[in-house]
């Protein structure tokens, strides 16, 4: 089996310098993608950018918190990327092709610069994995990759992966995951508060708690891109302040505005908006690692008292879709399974309750960032949910990187939360519930789930993998560690002068193709 496409074939489909193809990856993708025609773009101009959370960590090895993401893929290039239609398309690497069932050969662009000056090359493909994959290094992104077992460089600009087994999502992998670095760059500066990539966009500045900064890398690769000289990156923590801004010229693109509000905004002559995509899975996660969590009863008492079209309509007010699964319609991995989907039942969840012993009732802790006051409000609903069914919800907002902290740490029960790569739903079941991963912060370990999840992960066929992923859904679902209740619809909001905006499913904000008339 082979995969090829060219470089020449992309820019055609992008429509050259003029047009791009919008992605639909992984986050629904929090992000921006080429837009279909909008005109000519023009070259110029500062985006001043609001998205939710703030950043913590530029170093791609990390992938710590999706607000880290949102600003240094704009800084670094992947290999592969994913359009609006589900298509990967080139990034680093111009073509590629499957050579066998554990073999992959990666044709390079040869005209591609880091930002340190250092010309990229094959080496650095070799590099980036090395290092990913050294488990000294512990790195999480690591667990995306564990059916590979070593990158080789073939001259200046190819590069061949060696597989250990078939891998049905790893052109999946490369498109949400595998930002290139330079070897020479990480021992110059810390990539985790410096980042140098060969992207669209160099670092300038970090001002911490305020703004980032980027500007135009005058040697990016790919001709005419970026439009933009400067983007500076806000993350004010609620979704008024955000709105504010863009109304007032501060900011002329935000991520989200106030759900209630939407209705009204899409009337408004000074705003505009993309479409709409549900591509951003939330979830809560039940900590499975501890009691009183580790006894699944409770955790399916609590699946059972879950009323997500209620959460749905009084804190997002229709702006998300209620769903029980992480890559519901239109994506193509969409199952409709829904192993609740006659609850709430609370008649069903007391039993359990008594069936664990705890039917006299039960205190539980709801951890939440406190920049993002949706999913405060979901944890305050939650807890009058479960105070139905004999259950105190503490609710405890924290900043972001003390949120983190108690999540590897796991030092919480209940922890709200959303996940930004689903391009391939093995990026959303692998990384949060195998029990080898670092991102398995329910602490859920099951020798049963790792079976499962080799299986979809190690089949290369996509009609079997198709085939088995329904049962998968409902498999986690009946666990329980893991309660998805809704999929936010990704859409931006901007001043109307802003052009090339997309939501992507792999929730990329690329800003490359983004321009202002």
């Amino acid at each position: 089996m082979s995969e090829t496409i060219t470089r020449r074939e992309w820019l055609h489909r992008t429509g050259g310098l003029a047009v791009g193809a919008g992605v639909g990856s992984l986050v629904g993708r929090s992000g921006v993608g080429p837009a279909a025609a909008q005109g000519q773009g023009k070259r110029g101009g500062v985006l001043r950018v609001a998205t939710v959370d703030k950043p913590v960590n530029m170093d791609p090895g990390y992938a710590q918190l999706y607000s880290s993401l949102q600003v240094y893929q704009n800084v670094y290039n992947k290999l592969v990327y994913v359009d609006e239609a589900g298509q990967f398309i080139p990034g680093l690497a111009k073509s590629w092709k499957q050579e066998d069932d554990k073999t992959w050969l990666f044709d390079l662009v040869d005209n591609a610069v880091f930002h340190n000056g250092e010309p990229f090359t094959a080496k650095d493909v070799a590099f980036t994995f090395a290092r990913i994959l050294d488990a000294k290094n512990k790195l999480p992104m690591r667990i995306f990759f564990t059916p590979i077992e070593g990158v080789a460089a073939v001259g200046q600009y190819q590069a061949r992966f060696h597989l250990s087994r078939s891998c049905g999502p790893l052109l999946a992998m490369l498109s949400q995951a595998t930002e290139i670095v330079n070897e020479k760059a990480l021992q110059e500066k810390d990539p985790k508060l410096f980042p140098i990539g060969t992207g669209p966009y160099r670092f300038v500045e970090w001002v911490k708690d305020d703004h980032i900064t980027l500007e135009r890398w005058e040697k990016y690769h790919r001709p005419g891109r970026p439009y933009l000289d400067r983007l500076i990156f806000y993350a004010p923590a609620d979704d008024t302040v955000r709105l504010t801004g863009l109304q007032t010229g501060r900011f002329n693109w935000i991520q989200t505005v106030p759900p209630q509000r939407i209705g009204e905004l899409e009337r408004a002559r000074d705003i505009k908006s993309s479409a709409g995509r549900p591509y951003f899975p939330f979830f809560f996660m039940l900590n499975a690692s501890k009691p009183p969590l580790a006894d699944k009863r409770l955790r399916q008492a609590i699946a059972w008292a879950l009323d997500r079209a209620e959460i749905v309509k009084l804190v997002y007010y229709g702006s998300h879709v209620v769903t029980g699964e992480p890559t519901p319609e239109p994506s193509p991995w969409a199952t409709g399974v829904n192993a609740h989907k006659n609850g709430p039942d609370l008649a069903k969840a007391r039993q359990l309750m008594n069936e664990a012993g705890v039917g006299g009732g039960l205190s539980l802790t709801y951890l939440v960032k406190s920049q993002v006051p949706v999913l405060v409000k979901t944890g305050e609903i939650l807890r009058e949910q479960l105070k139905k069914i004999g259950i105190t919800l503490e609710v405890q907002p924290l900043e972001s990187g003390q949120y983190f902290e108690s999540l590897v740490g796991k030092k919480f029960d209940i922890a709200g939360a959303w996940w930004s790569v689903t391009v391939d739903p093995d990026l959303f079941y692998n990384p949060l519930q195998h029990s080898t991963s670092p991102w398995n912060f329910t602490g859920f370990k099951s020798e049963e789930a790792d079976r499962r999840l080799d299986a979809f992960r190690y089949t290369a066929s996509a009609a079997a993998r198709k085939k088995m992923y329904p049962e998968l859904v409902r498999w986690f679902q009946e666990e329980g560690s893991l309660l998805i209740f809704s999929n936010e619809i990704q859409r931006y909001w901007m001043k109307p002068n802003v052009n090339g905006v997309v939501p992507l499913s792999s929730l990329e904000l690329r800003f490359e193709d983004v321009w202002l008339g």
